[in-house]
């Protein structure tokens, strides 16, 4: 049996919501765009198999932290393993999703 894509968006208040694309088999720019409020942001999750996307800018803008991804990044990407690029902090809401759900 083919296993099914999946994509959750990760709300910063802790809400975890099961999305899909609306037109088609993956998501657009557009869509991405407006559920992580502006410029995407693409990041792989090797461990889990999936990838991350969330707004490039959030920190600048002053986004709040998102607790969920922020444990998930952690697990992903260990602070002593990758201490150059790793400030271990997600903020706004988060995709994670298979690669393939990507457009």
């Amino acid at each position: 049996m083919k296993k099914t894509k999946e994509a959750k968006l990760y709300k910063v208040d802790g809400i975890i919501k099961n999305i899909k694309p609306a037109l088609g088999k993956t998501f657009n720019l557009k869509e991405l765009q407006e559920y992580v409020g502006g410029i995407i942001d693409i990041q792989p999750l090797p461990k889990l198999k999936k990838v991350l996307v969330l707004n490039d800018e959030g920190k600048l803008i002053g986004f709040s932290k998102n607790e969920i991804v922020t444990e998930i990044w952690k697990k992903e990407y260990p602070i002593a393993e990758f201490p150059n690029n790793n400030d271990e902090l997600i903020v706004g809401d988060v995709i994670i999703c298979d690669e393939e759900l990507i457009n």
